[in-house]
């Protein structure tokens, strides 16, 4: 039973390690959803946050342009390392529930 507990409890931490790297990624990463907008021919893109109770729009510029692209980028990221660290979240709740409070 050892042995068991020796790789949950080495589980654990690569688990706390992730968890901390990827909130780390997140922090470093553009905050808000994207929202295209449609005036006149052309697309513009913008930021949406919310702050308190109100909803802010950031403008980025045109869909195409370079900074709109990066934008765009980082939020994908934002989003994917979001997914890894739920998943990272639930394998943990896991390991502990397994080790029992033994750590």
């Amino acid at each position: 039973m050892s042995i068991i507990f020796g790789i949950m409890k080495e589980e654990h931490s690569r688990l706390d390690e992730a968890q901390i790297v990827y909130r780390e990624k997140i922090s470093c990463e553009i905050k808000g959803s994207p929202r295209i907008k449609h005036i006149g021919k052309k697309d513009y893109l913008y930021l949406v946050k919310r702050k308190d109770d109100k909803v802010i729009y950031k403008y980025i510029g045109e869909i195409h342009s370079a900074k709109a692209v990066s934008a765009l980028e980082s939020i994908k990221r934002r989003r994917k390392n979001e997914e890894s660290l739920k998943k990272v979240q639930k394998d943990l709740k896991e390991v502990k529930k397994v080790l029992r409070g033994k750590i």
